[in-house]
């Protein structure tokens, strides 16, 4: 614990670490309508985490990058101290952008009473379930787990696509060493490059993605990609889901090429100030009583 601001309504922004906050953490993960993605779970670990308490007790958190609050959480039993509380953070830490996954109904009822203009950020994905015909698409065409001398062919498509640091692995020869880098290769070429990574916060989710070599784009190869990645999920027992840039448009054909809908959409809300409500109006809007 290293700052607590306090209010006079007993609210206070206790700053911590992510173990303090672990157990609202996980009660914000239950209550989304979808699982978040990877990316999202690393954007919480980077995140910088507050208690929300009400005078001694934790009744949330919220979790700030820089000027940004990306996540913010409730109990729901003290759902009532959710706006106010929501107010004090913004004022106090300074906010001015929050990002908004749609699958959090609190969060996206919350930032519904603030004037703000929005950047779309992002999209992510969960499988519809649909029949799917699982063989592979491209004639000759291999999908099997990378190896350790796959790495130079990789890199030579990919750059260092797979060596940025998330899912707690930092390097491709990391992912490679652990079975969640996998290969779409016919007799002479790489066509393409999957990824599987393992939810940290909810051990039934994995996030599946790829990368398409550009020689052989738009030939049906990352579709199979994902077909198989899918494959390989379910066949673990673990719930694909999946997340792009919201104006990627290819990947977005490619996954629901697949398969996989868009269940909730990412943006920052850029805060302009909250809307201030009259004190009694009749119905319709704007009469006075």
């Amino acid at each position: 614990m290293t700052n607590a601001d306090t209010s006079c309504n007993g609210l206070m922004i206790v700053e911590v670490v992510n173990e303090d906050v672990k157990g609202d953490i996980e009660d914000h993960l239950a209550s989304l309508a979808y699982p978040m993605d990877s990316w999202l779970e690393d954007r919480l670990m980077e995140s910088v985490s507050y208690k929300l308490m009400h005078e001694d007790m934790c009744i949330g958190y919220a979790g700030l990058i820089a000027e940004t609050l990306h996540f913010f959480h409730v109990r729901k039993e003290h759902f009532k101290y959710a706006p106010i509380m929501f107010e004090k953070v913004i004022q106090e830490k300074g906010i001015k952008r929050v990002f908004v996954m749609t699958q959090d109904a609190l969060l996206s009822a919350l930032i519904a009473e603030w004037d703000y203009d929005k950047e779309k950020q992002a999209c992510w994905f969960t499988d519809s379930r649909r029949p799917e015909n699982w063989k592979t698409h491209i004639e000759g065409a291999v999908f099997r787990v990378a190896q350790k001398n796959d790495v130079q062919r990789i890199r030579s498509i990919s750059g260092d696509f797979f060596d940025e640091a998330s899912g707690g692995f930092r390097c491709l020869e990391e992912r490679i060493e652990a079975g969640t880098i996998f290969v779409l290769t016919d007799s002479t070429h790489l066509l393409g490059v999957g990824i599987v990574e393992q939810s940290q916060w909810c051990p039934a989710v994995v996030s599946i993605g790829m990368y398409v070599d550009k020689v052989h784009r738009k030939q049906g190869c990352a579709r199979t990609i994902l077909l198989n990645l899918k494959r390989w999920a379910y066949s673990s027992k673990l719930i694909p889901v999946a997340g792009c840039w919201y104006y990627n448009t290819l990947s977005r054909k490619s996954l629901e090429s697949a398969g996989m809908i868009v269940t909730s959409i990412g943006y920052e809300a850029i805060l302009k100030g909250k809307e201030d409500l009259p004190l009694r109006t009749g119905n319709p809007p704007g009469e006075l009583v």
